[in-house]
């Protein structure tokens, strides 16, 4: 069960530095050619602010769906693995550490 929920974490994790690394690499390419054209400073940046706001909202509906699959399928591993999963006893007052 241990070994489905890394996996799947991974599996996540994976998936969200390939999207973020993707934005990164056309943010860079935007960064070059408005720098070629002669656009920088602050107008530069209020416009790759805005490539990225527009970046990140096209990431999340292209795949918004497939994470929030994934996520419940890590959830219902865990929920499935805290009930099948035998519970220890709780410590009684005899073995619990005093000061």
């Amino acid at each position: 069960m241990e070994h489905i929920e890394a996996f799947l974490i991974s599996l996540i994790a994976g998936l969200f530095s390939l999207i973020l690394a993707a934005i990164v690499a056309i943010e860079h390419a935007a960064r070059g050619v408005l720098a070629g054209v002669g656009i920088t400073g602050s107008v530069q940046t209020a416009l790759l602010a805005l490539l990225l706001l527009g970046l990140i909202i096209v990431a999340l509906r292209l795949f918004g769906r497939l994470f929030g699959a994934l996520i419940a399928i890590v959830l219902l591993i865990v929920l499935a693995h805290a009930v099948v999963t035998p519970h220890r006893a709780d410590v009684s007052a005899s073995q619990s550490v005093t000061m």
